[in-house]
């Protein structure tokens, strides 16, 4: 059939077969690199913790074929720094609510070091907010655009002060924003 044509047509139909399969890898291309990225702003993933490096901060890996791994950085709250005064008790009670446990991360940004800005939930609790209630962590309210939502995670953190819970039992805990600015 194809020995009737002229060596033109033959040409020519071999130019539109050749697009056609860069088009074809391309899309294949795109899906495959889109299927295996680890983790992108606006999405939900389930994934199993395998650390907790303080108590706004874990590692955790996608359930998914490749096994992505990446840092997590709790959204909208500010935990103690390891070496700060209830450090270590915020990074208990993280590991406690998460290691090595099924979690969902909503992931809402990535910061500056490259770490996934994430809502993060086990099971139905979100556990961003039960750091607050417990007094685990202060609300980063320069990072909370919706007024109704900042209203809403203020008045968390203030319930937590008024009951004395957590770093509220200090006289006057100081925020890791300042504690990180103090001892650079």
């Amino acid at each position: 059939m194809l020995s009737n044509l002229s060596a033109g047509w033959l040409l020519t139909i071999g130019v539109i077969v050749g697009i056609l399969c860069i088009f074809i890898f391309r899309k294949i291309y795109n899906f495959t690199v889109d299927f295996f990225k680890p983790f992108k702003k606006g999405k939900t993933y389930w994934c199993r913790v395998t650390a907790v490096s303080d108590g706004d901060t874990l590692t955790c890996y996608r359930l998914n074929l490749r096994r992505s791994k990446t840092k997590i950085r709790f959204a909208y709250i500010d935990a103690p720094e390891s070496n700060q005064e209830y450090g270590d008790e915020s990074q208990k009670l993280v590991k406690k609510l998460v290691y090595r446990r099924l979690i969902r991360v909503n992931i809402t940004d990535v910061d500056r070091y490259g770490r996934c800005v994430a809502v993060v939930y086990r099971r139905t609790r979100n556990v961003n907010e039960e750091l607050v209630k417990r007094g685990a962590a202060w609300v980063y309210e320069e990072y909370i655009k919706n007024a109704n939502k900042r209203q809403h995670w203020m008045a968390l953190q203030n319930q937590a002060q008024k009951q004395k819970k957590g770093l509220w039992k200090s006289s006057k805990p100081v925020r890791p924003s300042v504690y990180r600015k103090q001892h650079k």
